[in-house]
């Protein structure tokens, strides 16, 4: 219940969390619409039908996994990745290839000129200078930079760190290295993973940071759920309303914000 305040939401109202740590995609940058479109052009042109919520988030989860890897390892590892796919169960593993080869090729293009979520901008904003702000991402480098210039919040970070500067990859906890060795010394429970897949929830947990699952992307808040979690929300904009403590016992918030006590 809200009224049974976390530790974490603690920590974020009296200024004790020193840093956070932000997903890219679908945590800052609003990359659903931008995947949905590319998924059923695809699916249009190839006469494929299925579930597009729940290819959406297959496909994202795939997209999650294949994201910071150089497209011969994609190649390489894509049998096993593909297979998860279900409206694709039925065709061979070379359409397949070329079916989500296609989509991720749009997706990327078409993510060019995707948005940052209004709350995630505003948080920006609002808290950068309370907090070290760090972006780990399975996007490369030269993909997030762009649009942190065009939104003039590059210069709010303290350390931007692609798939092409990570010394692993999500899930794995030794992607937030490059965050901690920024510092001469650190304490893990100063710092904050927030992320909208549960490869982020994993690697911010096995880290030993606090974590923070934001529904705002691919993956549905059941699923984030599964993976605990310290603070589960449905967008930033709550998050900006437990730091600033603000009244959250509306009865449809309560049932958005889970806190783990």
């Amino acid at each position: 219940m809200i009224s049974n305040i976390s530790t974490l939401a603690q920590r974020l109202q009296n200024g004790t969390i020193r840093g956070i740590i932000f997903d890219f995609d679908g945590t800052i940058l609003d990359i659903r619409k931008t995947l949905k479109d590319a998924i059923e052009e695809v699916y249009e042109e190839k006469h494929i039908s299925a579930d597009i919520e729940s290819t959406i988030q297959e496909i994202g989860a795939l997209m999650e996994t294949i994201q910071g890897l150089p497209l011969p390892k994609i190649v390489l590892e894509s049998f096993n990745l593909f297979k998860y796919i279900e409206s694709l169960k039925s065709l061979t593993y070379l359409k397949k290839l070329r079916i989500a080869t296609k989509i991720f090729t749009r997706y990327l293009e078409y993510a060019k000129d995707a948005s940052f979520y209004p709350e995630a901008t505003e948080f920006l904003n609002k808290y950068k200078k309370n907090y070290d702000l760090f972006i780990v991402s399975h996007n490369q480098t030269k993909n997030i930079i762009p649009h942190l210039e065009e939104k003039k919040v590059k210069s709010f970070f303290k350390g931007i760190f692609g798939a092409d500067l990570l010394p692993a990859l999500k899930p794995d906890p030794n992607a937030l290295n490059p965050v901690f060795e920024s510092y001469k010394s650190c304490k893990l429970k100063e710092f904050v993973m927030i992320g909208d897949m549960p490869s982020d929830i994993e690697a911010g947990r096995d880290a030993g940071v606090w974590t923070i699952g934001v529904a705002s992307g691919v993956s549905k808040r059941e699923m984030l759920a599964k993976f605990n979690p310290s603070l589960l929300i449905d967008s930033l904009d709550e998050l900006i309303r437990i730091i600033e403590n603000k009244d959250l016992s509306n009865s449809n918030t309560q049932n958005r914000i889970e806190i783990k006590s």
